[in-house]
């Protein structure tokens, strides 16, 4: 097992939450959905990017790129990174490296040589600020929002810490008659009931946690999304592996009941699903 080093050490420069510019109103006007790409072992979802572990198309070295749409015209996409494990940034570092072009957002954690040597090769990263602990709100225009939050934190007493739980977390927001009507949820590999201040409205969206496993599900869990809206949808994010994923168990009947999975994406000759306010 690789020793833990602290990636803020790697990346010195910090967020200034109060003027995050992860996404400018000239490039990005409009918050119509998510679209969850299929890249394997890990998320890949709309404007917010993530990684790949064992995708299926290693025959083909372009089959990454094609899925991870990273460039525009004019410039890169800005990544948030959830958390320091492998599958939610390895694609940048050997599939994808355009992707370090572009301005990261990263949480500040404990991580492996091999993360913090991938660190070290972001121009554009800066850490989460661990002393903040409100979620940071950017406005896309219109009536959408994005938000991001730090899941917990990590006590430098531990000689471990579990990345799943203190990473970052996402929620788009969407308002009506200026209160927050639905929202969609990208946990990453947080448990939902970890993920401190969310909205009280209903979920429209959601990725499954962890690719759907059921690895520290709680009936906490099950409360957090519960206030779902009329025409909820979710997507599972995994590849063909031997980690079971997903168990479909912990969201029936009423997440489970229409999810689809990036490997149907797959097999369908589509780079993923979409899921819109309407």
């Amino acid at each position: 097992m690789d020793d833990n080093e602290d990636i803020a050490e790697t990346v010195t420069a910090e967020a200034d939450a109060a003027n995050l510019t992860l996404f400018d109103g000239e490039t990005v006007t409009g918050l119509r959905g998510i679209r969850v790409f299929d890249v394997g072992q890990g998320d890949c979802i709309g404007l917010l990017d993530g990684g790949l572990m064992d995708h299926p198309d290693e025959a083909n070295p372009n089959a990454t790129a094609e899925r991870l749409p990273v460039s525009y015209e004019g410039g890169f996409a800005s990544i948030v990174l959830t958390h320091w494990d492998k599958d939610h940034y390895w694609s940048a570092n050997k599939k994808n490296p355009e992707a370090q072009k572009g301005e990261w957002l990263v949480p500040r954690q404990m991580a492996s040589p091999q993360a913090v040597r991938f660190a070290a090769e972001l121009d554009r990263a800066k850490c989460w600020p661990e002393n903040r602990d409100a979620p940071v709100r950017l406005d896309i225009g219109g009536r959408w929002d994005i938000e991001i939050r730090k899941c917990g934190k990590f006590s430098k007493k531990k000689l471990t810490e579990d990345r799943n739980k203190t990473g970052l977390a996402v929620t788009l927001l969407e308002w009506r008659a200026q209160q927050v009507d639905t929202y969609m949820l990208l946990p990453g590999d947080c448990p939902f009931h970890r993920i401190p201040s969310l909205p009280s409205a209903e979920l429209r969206g959601l990725v499954a946690y962890h690719h759907g496993a059921r690895k520290g599900w709680t009936h906490k869990t099950s409360a957090a999304i519960a206030n779902f809206h009329t025409k909820h949808e979710m997507v599972y994010s995994y590849g063909e592996n031997d980690y079971g994923h997903p168990d479909r168990t912990s969201y029936e009947p009423n997440w489970n009941e229409t999810a689809r999975t990036t490997g149907e994406a797959r097999a369908a000759g589509e780079k993923g699903f979409d899921i819109r306010w309407k």
